[in-house]
């Protein structure tokens, strides 16, 4: 008769099995720590930086004109390129002369009529006063004639002036550019009838070089430069204050001007102030490539090419007061976090951590592909190896030039964890450390 094992049996053979399995577990070693994350340091340059305010503005035209008919005529030619460039004394439009000629004729044989008037009347106020001067006349009859002379005179003067007006009249019917501009659409077309009963608008046109750039100031900025400028030479230090803007496809401020006026008051409604700058807006070569392809139709000129625009959105940027130094850092070195800006730091014990930092202006960007080459900023390491730097920044507060700063490798670096430094020495355009 066969005999089924107990559970107790069962349960004391896994048991055994279980302490053997840790018995053999408890020999082995536990696996080594990994080595500190390899990463790249320096400390900040200390360098002169120029700090900035920064507004929002926008591009206005120096000068604006409507161009209007001032004579009554047939509009017969149109002689521009609508959006086109044109120069001041370019004919834009001729409107029918005949009529305008025909009244000048008219005046001038009115001025020759009243001529041969003045003629007459002066021969019989002669023959009046001598027969007055023998008393074969009366008194009264003499200073007829001299009202009559006079009366003819007058005349003459009028039909002179009439001559004045039908010349311009005609001289109004060849319409030129009174500016050099940019000129708009032709709002009436060739054949219409024009300053029938008043002056017709036909066009405007804008001046493009230079621009003004208009942008409002909050009072407290007002303020502090007018307290930076106490002391000296206001009006002077106002004539030179520089100004540089950017549009929207633009990085950074290329375009640099001077402010040339300020609003006599503060607007209370906003609390700021009204400036202008003027900035240069100069043409531009056209790309031979794109030149040919257009196989120098209308507008493959150079002075249509300018990168301005009156009405354009620009950002702006006036100096606050003069350069200050600051740490500087490769703008790679920035991270963003919910506490905003911040770097990691490396420790003499080689340990991370974290430094919130206040960010100032931009010291440096390298040039884009194809510029001209300059001395940029770079990260010198061992055996005379270096790297270029796109962006240098500057620490308005957070760091000290003694500190050092992690450069490349932030992904492998940890707050309060161990790294293994690799100590690179960031150097200026002309080797500044």
């Amino acid at each position: 008769m066969t005999r089924r094992p107990s559970r107790f049996a069962a349960f004391a053979a896994l048991a055994a099995a279980v302490v053997g399995l840790l018995g053999c577990q408890k020999g082995k070693a536990p696996p080594p720590a990994p080595p500190p994350a390899k990463v790249t340091v320096a400390r900040p340059v200390t360098y002169p930086v120029q700090s900035y305010y920064e507004y929002n503005g926008y591009l206005d035209a120096v000068e604006t004109v409507q161009v209007k008919a001032r004579v009554k005529g047939f509009l017969d030619e149109v002689t521009f390129a609508e959006g086109e460039e044109v120069r001041a004394g370019d004919l834009l439009y001729v409107i029918d002369p005949r009529e305008t000629e025909a009244n000048l004729k008219k005046a001038d044989a009115d001025r020759l009529k009243a001529k041969s008037e003045v003629t007459r009347s002066k021969a019989d106020e002669d023959r009046s006063r001598k027969a007055f001067e023998t008393g074969a006349t009366s008194a009264e009859e003499f200073q007829q004639k001299v009202a009559n002379r006079e009366s003819a005179e007058a005349v003459l003067k009028q039909t002179e002036a009439a001559i004045q007006v039908a010349t311009l009249d005609k001289e109004y019917t060849r319409i030129v550019s009174p500016i050099a501009g940019r000129i708009s659409r032709t709002l009436v077309t060739k054949g219409n009838l024009v300053g029938q009963n008043e002056a017709t608008l036909l066009t405007t046109i804008v001046s493009i070089d230079p621009l003004y750039v208009y942008f409002d100031i909050p009072e407290r900025d007002l303020i502090e430069y007018q307290q930076a400028q106490r002391g000296g030479d206001a009006a002077a230090a106002a004539r030179d204050i520089p100004v540089e803007i950017g549009v929207a496809s633009e990085e950074g401020y290329p375009h640099a001007g001077r402010i040339d006026f300020k609003e006599n008051r503060v607007d209370t409604g906003t609390g700021t102030v009204r400036i202008r700058g003027r900035i240069p807006n100069p043409a531009h070569p056209p790309d031979p490539a794109l030149s040919a392809a257009a196989g120098g139709a209308a507008g493959a000129t150079a002075g249509s090419n300018r990168l301005l625009y009156p009405g354009l959105f620009a950002r702006v940027r006036v100096p606050a007061g003069g350069p200050r130094t600051r740490p500087v850092i490769p703008e790679e070195a920035l991270m963003t976090g919910q506490e905003g800006r911040y770097v990691y730091v490396v420790g003499a014990d080689n340990k991370v951590a974290k430094r919130t930092v206040t960010v100032g202006a931009q010291v440096y960007r390298a040039p884009p592909p194809g510029s001209p080459a300059a001395a940029g900023w770079t990260l010198a390491g061992p055996q005379s190896a270096a790297a270029p730097v796109k962006s240098v920044v500057a620490i308005d507060k957070g760091l000290t030039p003694d500190d050092v700063v992690i450069v490349d490798g932030l992904q492998k670096a940890r707050p309060g964890g161990e790294v293994a430094p690799d100590k690179w020495e960031f150097q200026g355009p002309a080797g500044k450390k």
